[in-house]
């Protein structure tokens, strides 16, 4: 009886994916994108001249249109033109790129361009084209990566992502303590931080025991803020 209700019940709808391709931003609309994302963290970068969009848009495309011009000498000398070659844009990653193998792609960080320029866009440029042909960080994908001129070098700290990262801190371990000893600062979530003491100073003057003379205390700023 309970197989034919089974037989019998309507069958559940499903919601077919959307088969269309997500659109690709221009260099403008990221360059929105990434003005916008350094006001939210509060970071003012004049020197960046991020108003100037007539020379930004003009340098970005610049840029890309170099970048394939770079992968097919790459291409011709090292791989013999075997690779297909990937449609290069500039993504909204606060630092470095990825290649996205589906869709044959290779994104590059704006933020990453305009604040560090040329060099480190090309480095990672060169990086994701290695990917092309070994998808992990394998020793055959260094062995390619210095073949055609890489580095291999972790990608840089941006101004953007250092202010994410601050502002991730502040917002997610907000109880900020110090050692009243060595006055090494450390970041907790909760005020229960205040039970702990400085591991390293314990370590050294407490023979690895808790040691209340090392106790963690509030720092003085953000006894200010709770006074």
């Amino acid at each position: 009886m309970n197989a034919l209700k089974r037989l019998l019940a309507p069958r559940k709808q499903v919601k077919k994916k959307s088969l269309s391709q997500k659109r690709d931003r221009s260099e403008l609309e990221l360059l929105h994108s990434y003005r916008r994302a350094l006001a939210k963290c509060g970071v003012d970068a004049p020197s960046l001249d991020l108003d100037n969009e007539f020379y930004w848009m003009f340098r970005l495309s610049g840029l890309i249109a170099q970048a394939h011009q770079k992968f097919d000498e790459i291409n011709r000398k090292h791989f013999s033109k075997t690779l297909p070659r990937p449609k290069i844009i500039f993504c909204n990653r606060s630092t470095g790129g990825y290649y996205n193998k589906t869709r044959h792609t290779i994104g590059i960080s704006l933020a990453m361009t305009v604040e560090l320029g040329d060099s480190e866009f090309f480095e990672t440029l060169l990086h994701e084209i290695a990917h092309i042909a070994e998808q992990s960080h394998s020793p055959r994908f260094y062995q390619i990566l210095t073949s055609i001129g890489g580095k291999g070098k972790k990608a840089p700290m941006t101004i953007l992502l250092q202010a994410k990262r601050e502002r991730f801190i502040a917002e997610h371990y907000s109880v900020h303590v110090r050692c009243p000893h060595c006055n090494s600062e450390y970041r907790y979530r909760t005020r229960r931080a205040l039970r702990y003491a400085c591991r390293s100073c314990c370590i050294q003057y407490g023979n690895g025991k808790y040691d209340a003379r090392f106790r963690l205390v509030l720092c003085s700023r953000d006894l200010q803020v709770t006074a």
